[in-house]
């Protein structure tokens, strides 16, 4: 039951950061879109896809416990593992929202696309800990397993969309490096 506390706990702090984050903060206002910026920003998205990465993982033994005969202890400490996930991404974000008028359009791009993920994933591991609190043979009921169902879901797509956008991310810096010209077409 503690536990369970302090895994409410923390996703209700990971809520207020998203809160805090939606206020910008003057600095990165100031910040001009040099190169160095865009590098910081493209090691912090780095760092943030390996983080949803882990959070993936998670989410996929979580949803594939859902149907077995583990213990209700095995789905609270995945839980407890995915709160722990989520509240590192939530701070990474902040972060990287911080960033954002430095950063490219695609690195903007895979910034703005995880929020709604992540509070997916957010609200249903609270909404997965709630079912666990008030019965923990929830596990075996539907309404558990659609939870688990969509946490792996919001995760799946949070990790595809951002490996999608750094891979062109970093197609584009590739390209832009060999400085390519148009080829001149002419008659024969």
């Amino acid at each position: 039951m503690l536990r369970t506390k302090t895994l409410k706990m923390g996703l209700l702090g990971f809520t207020l950061l998203f809160v805090a984050a939606l206020v910008p903060s003057a600095s990165a206002e100031n910040s001009g879109q040099t190169g160095d910026a865009q590098r910081q920003v493209a090691d912090r998205l780095l760092d943030f896809k390996r983080a949803a990465a882990q959070l993936h993982r998670e989410a996929d033994t979580l949803n594939s416990h859902r149907n077995s005969r583990v213990s209700w202890q095995t789905h609270s400490h995945h839980l407890g593992n995915l709160t722990d996930h989520v509240n590192q991404l939530g701070r990474s974000l902040a972060e990287l929202e911080a960033l954002k008028p430095a950063a490219s359009d695609s690195q903007r791009m895979a910034i703005e696309h995880a929020r709604p993920h992540l509070v997916s994933i957010s609200q249903s591991t609270t909404r997965a800990i709630e079912l666990l609190n008030d019965n923990r043979g929830s596990i075996h009921f539907a309404e558990y397993g659609e939870v688990a169902s969509d946490i792996y879901a919001h995760a799946d797509t949070m990790h595809t969309k951002l490996d999608a956008i750094l891979d062109l991310e970093n197609a584009k810096t590739r390209l832009d490096a060999l400085e390519l010209q148009p080829m001149s077409t002419q008659g024969s």
